[in-house]
């Protein structure tokens, strides 16, 4: 089974981007492979090339053994790894994995390191939580120049009002835009001058 990896980066608490190689216990449900005995091998791509493979054998409902070799040492790693279900409200079960590290109930698994473990074990964020005040304005005003039909940056400068919006609906939007601009700046001279102190 192969899983193309698109848009997955992750942002560790060093805030390096990794690609966490995600197993998804919803998919292996999907296309009944969660059958105690079963054997599976799963691939994840990126660009169509293989990044990382598993071996995945299915011993009973709650639990399995994940196979794979670390790439850098070619050690071989076995870990076992407990599932668990949850009702569904109309009828049927939801199957999930237990979080090595903390035993709570996921439905994916990631392997930034050695071991496989939930999101927040495996010390992964998404970009957007790694991001500061600045860049989260800088990416709310260009929203707001998408909307507009202006050209996205923040330092482009503004626009025309598009054609058939109302001019209430343009000046409140100009006027959100404006004051993220400013918000922006301020937080970028903040962070130059902070570089410039370090000099």
């Amino acid at each position: 089974m192969d899983l193309e990896v698109v848009g997955a980066a992750f942002i560790t608490a060093k805030r390096k981007p990794v690609i966490p190689c995600p197993l998804d216990i919803r998919k292996i449900t999907r296309k009944g492979l969660l059958m105690p005995g079963s054997r599976l091998s799963w691939q994840w791509l990126l660009n169509d090339q293989p990044l990382a493979g598993i071996s995945i054998r299915v011993y009973s409902f709650q639990r399995m053994l994940l196979c794979y070799r670390i790439k850098s040492t070619g050690e071989v790693v076995e870990q076992w790894v407990q599932t668990q279900t949850s009702p569904c409200h109309l009828g049927g079960e939801r199957h999930w994995f237990t979080c090595p590290k903390c035993s709570k109930r996921v439905a994916v698994l990631y392997a930034p390191g050695r071991y496989f473990a939930c999101r927040e074990c495996g010390g992964l964020g998404y970009a957007t939580q790694k991001e500061n005040a600045g860049d989260r304005a800088s990416a709310k005003a260009d929203k707001l120049r998408n909307r507009l039909g202006w050209e996205a940056g923040i330092l482009n400068g503004g626009g025309l009002k598009p054609k058939g919006m109302h001019w209430k609906t343009f000046e409140l939007l100009k006027l959100r835009h404006d004051a993220l601009l400013q918000f922006c700046l301020r937080d970028f001279d903040r962070r130059l001058g902070s570089v410039h102190e370090l000099r």
